[in-house]
C-alpha cells in the first residue's frame, strides 16, 4: 500500500510539473521577424515585420541616395499599403501598425526617392503572420 501512494504522489507531481513548465514556457516568446528584400542578390533594402509589437520597419542598406519604402498589404489584395523612410543609409524608420490577431500579410520593399514620389525596383511579396 505504500508503494501505491508513492506511486501515485510521484505521478501527480511530475504530472504537475510539467503543466507548470510549459505553461510558463511560450513557444516563441518574441514572436516573429518576417523580412523582404528588393532583391536576392545584393539587395539595397529591407523591410520586417515583428509580430510581437506589429511593427513594420524599413532599412536602406546602401549609400545610394535612394530612400525606401515598406509596403504591406492584406494578403493577396490589390490595396498597397506604402511607409516611405527618407533618413538615409543605415537608419531604420517603424511603424507601429494593428492587425486582428493571426491575420495574414503580405510585406515587400522598394525604392523611393521622395515621400510624395513612386516606389519602384520592389522585391517580392513576402507572407507574414499578425
Amino acid at each position: 500500500m505504500p508503494y501505491r501512494r508513492l506511486t501515485t504522489v510521484l505521478g501527480i507531481a511530475a504530472a504537475s510539473a510539467s503543466v507548470f513548465v510549459l505553461g510558463i514556457a511560450p513557444a516563441q516568446a518574441d514572436g516573429n521577424v518576417f523580412r523582404a528584400y528588393n532583391a536576392l542578390t545584393s539587395p539595397t533594402a529591407e523591410t520586417e515585420f515583428a509580430q510581437d509589437g506589429e511593427i513594420l520597419t524599413a532599412l536602406d542598406m546602401k549609400k545610394d541616395g535612394h530612400g525606401t519604402a515598406a509596403q504591406w498589404r492584406y494578403n493577396s489584395s490589390s490595396a498597397t499599403h506604402s511607409y516611405y523612410n527618407g533618413n538615409g543609409y543605415a537608419v531604420p524608420k517603424n511603424w507601429d501598425l494593428s492587425f486582428a490577431e493571426g491575420a495574414t500579410l503580405q510585406i515587400r520593399v522598394c525604392l523611393q526617392d521622395t515621400s510624395n514620389g513612386t516606389p519602384y525596383s520592389c522585391g517580392g511579396w513576402e507572407y507574414a503572420k499578425a
